[in-house]
């Protein structure tokens, strides 16, 4: 597929979220969000944004927005994390790569191994986060590469992927998803 059959499936599809779409070097995938899929999206938001409020840190948090790099790349995680430059895009209805920061933190919810890491590469997102079931693998991007890290630069003294853990298996447990978050972070 071509960049600009690309932008017209984009351009066609509106303000609809579904399908999500990740078009790499002339290679268009498409991902149907699943129930599980959106359970564990809405956790893992609501769990970065509980941390972020504790921590009383200023943030832009987006669902779906498409990052583009023209010709070649364009990507949709479930969301998007502001946190050291929340300020350049605060207010902003668009986000181009071009001349905005891209966002901090990706979080992808990867139900079916839609999910690539190295796509992500281009993109200069400083970590990607990808959920899959109870685990919650993050890596860090850098110009030389993609490296799956122990802990998140944004959040030194939190263990995320243990905290994340300990919130699923409260709600395995039964308890709902926010009182899982309150109890984790009490």
């Amino acid at each position: 597929m071509s960049w600009a059959e690309y932008q017209q499936l984009i351009a066609t599809r509106g303000d609809h979220s579904i399908p999500r779409l990740k078009y790499i070097n002339g290679y268009l995938a498409l991902k149907m969000p699943t129930f599980e899929h959106g359970r564990l999206d809405a956790i893992v938001a609501d769990l970065i944004v509980a941390i972020l409020n504790q921590q009383l840190r200023d943030y832009i948090r987006t669902t779906l927005v498409a990052l583009q790099i023209p010709e070649q790349a364009g990507i949709e995680p479930d969301h998007c994390f502001w946190l050291s430059n929340w300020a350049a895009v605060n207010g902003k209805s668009r986000i181009d790569l071009a001349t905005d920061p891209p966002p901090d933190i990706a979080v992808e919810v990867d139900v079916t191994n839609f999910t690539n890491i190295a796509d992500y590469q281009p993109f200069n997102v400083a970590e990607v986060w990808i959920i899959r079931g109870d685990t919650l693998a993050i890596f860090a991007i850098a110009p030389e590469g993609c490296v799956q890290t122990d802990s998140s630069q944004f959040f030194s003294d939190v263990d995320i992927p243990q905290l994340y853990q300990q919130v699923i298996s409260a709600v395995v447990d039964g308890a709902s998803p926010p009182k899982a978050i309150r109890s984790a972070l009490c």
